[in-house]
């Protein structure tokens, strides 16, 4: 997730393994134990290939394995800085919590960590919340930051660290039901419609747990639709997109192409451009709600391209004007609601 929400996370953590001990102390450093993995990014400016940052992103500093090892150190660190006072084996569960949580987060959602890494870069992602979901992070967050004003000693301070935590982890139980009710209601439609599949995914749309996207795909077709807990009308309408997968077989950019094959998880379709190739990942669904052209609705894509005899690939994101962005806000969550004309917006890719 976000790494607010990772920092609340590792905050929690530090809360519960130490606040007693070193008061707010416990949550600083959980909260650094929550945003350590994250740090991949600082390699992307040693890294000018596009798929390689790709890769490198949630990959081994996501690795449960990988925590283990890591919790050990940065334990001995805090272990000498806190002059042994605390046993060596309460800073190793605070660090590894940290981390190995931090993983498991980013594991329910879409974008997919490879969580057991070295030995498979299988895309763990469960696809149960939002990359940012305010309505997770900000009420536990409240809990967190009520737990700073109470002193160390206070047994309330605990029970509302536990409060926070159990708002948490029912939050997520509930989105485990959302998403087992739109799944139902696509298979539902996609029956009724007698559509074909050979797969179908769900996942929710950004900054909320009630509107979700459906996914299903053939070896030629991709259909994608929209489907909210909240709208009233069971109204569900599917939109085809052909999938061309016979323009990435013989590409000269094969080793692109099998990374995106990857990242994609069978949740993409491909589009010829002049000499380009657009791969659309839509994983996540569409963005623009009020198109069905594919450059439109989603507006995040891979080119693959020649330039002076090389095939390179690079992603493609949106160009929004003024005005543009607070549009599909308001697109989106008009879309949460109901299933009535929505508000236009466009943008440059």
């Amino acid at each position: 997730m976000d790494s607010l929400s990772q920092i609340v996370l590792g905050a929690a953590c530090g809360e519960l393994v130490l606040g007693k001990k070193i008061g707010n102390k416990a949550q600083l450093i959980g909260a650094i134990a929550g945003t350590i993995p994250d740090l991949d990014i600082l390699l992307n400016p040693f890294f000018t290939d596009e798929i390689i940052k790709l890769q490198i992103h949630r990959s081994y500093s996501h690795s449960m394995f990988v925590h283990l090892l890591l919790a050990l150190p940065f334990s001995w660190l805090t272990y000498v800085i806190f002059k042994k006072r605390i046993e060596y084996k309460s800073w190793y569960l605070l660090w590894i919590l940290g981390f190995v949580t931090h993983a498991m987060l980013d594991c329910l959602t879409t974008y997919g960590t490879q969580f057991f890494l070295p030995f498979t870069n299988y895309l763990v992602g469960l696809n149960n919340v939002a990359v940012i979901d305010p309505f997770w992070t900000i009420p536990f967050m409240a809990f967190m930051i009520a737990c700073l004003f109470m002193k160390r000693e206070n047994p309330r301070r605990i029970k509302v660290a536990w409060t926070g935590l159990g708002y948490a982890i029912l939050f997520m139980c509930y989105t485990f039901v959302n998403k087992y009710i739109v799944h139902e209601k696509f298979t539902a439609d996609l029956k009724t419609e007698n559509i074909r599949y050979d797969e179908l995914s769900t996942s929710p749309s950004i900054m909320n747990n009630w509107l979700w996207a459906g996914i299903a795909t053939t070896q030629d077709t991709l259909y994608c639709a929209e489907y909210s807990v909240l709208q009233k009308e069971d109204e569900i309408e599917w939109i085809a997109y052909p999938r061309n997968l016979q323009l990435l077989e013989n590409h000269p950019a094969q080793e692109a192409i099998k990374v995106l094959k990857w990242f994609g998880q069978g949740k993409y379709f491909v589009e010829q451009v002049g000499d380009e190739l657009h791969v659309f990942i839509v994983k996540w669904g569409r963005m623009n709600l009020s198109s069905k052209n594919s450059h439109e609705s989603f507006v995040f894509y891979w080119r693959i391209y020649p330039e002076n005899g090389i095939w390179k690939a690079a992603p493609v994101q949106p160009d929004f004007k003024d005005g543009e962005m607070k549009k599909a806000w308001d697109q989106l969550w008009h879309r949460v609601v109901t299933t009535q004309p929505l508000p236009e917006y466009s943008v440059n890719p």
